[in-house]
């Protein structure tokens, strides 16, 4: 089991410059978690998933509370919040992960699991050897590879 056949080849990517309200709307469009961003030549730059644009608009203060029941009302920093950001302000650039973990096509999908977990990963970005995307993996792609070759097994 190899990335390569479990890998999403036709990527959705952003260049540096693409504003966050353009990435929601794609993630939204492609029903996706997440979208790598590339330079010109389609080299790895970074990775903007939902965790990045909620992480824009949730003021970190409040991530540091499991639970925020004891808040009555949110709604005062909530309207504090969207009156303070544009969205269109915000370059994929300025809120990527950068230098994010990658795998290569023959990566095993067991160490694609791992580096998953670990890390705490939506979406992998699959690149050749000179770091261009030709594929990402998300956790939907790794549970097929697992369930689907369990089920194999047991035939």
């Amino acid at each position: 089991m190899k990335a390569r056949n479990y890998m999403t080849r036709d990527v959705v990517t952003v260049g540096r410059s693409a504003n966050i309200a353009e990435i929601a709307r794609l993630l939204r469009e492609h029903r996706i978690t997440g979208v790598p961003v590339v330079d010109d030549d389609g080299r790895l730059l970074g990775v903007v998933t939902h965790e990045e644009l909620i992480n824009i608009f949730l003021p970190h203060y409040l991530s540091m509370f499991d639970e925020l029941a004891f808040l009555d009302d949110l709604s005062a920093i909530e309207a504090q919040t969207m009156s303070e950001i544009e969205p269109s302000l915000f370059l994929a650039e300025d809120v990527m992960h950068v230098d994010p973990h990658t795998v290569g096509p023959e990566t095993s999908m067991m160490k694609v699991a791992a580096i998953m977990l670990n890390n705490k990963h939506v979406l992998l970005p699959v690149v050749d050897d000179d770091n261009r995307v030709v594929g990402v993996i998300n956790r939907s792609a790794v549970s097929s590879a697992f369930t689907g070759a369990a089920s194999e097994e047991g035939r």
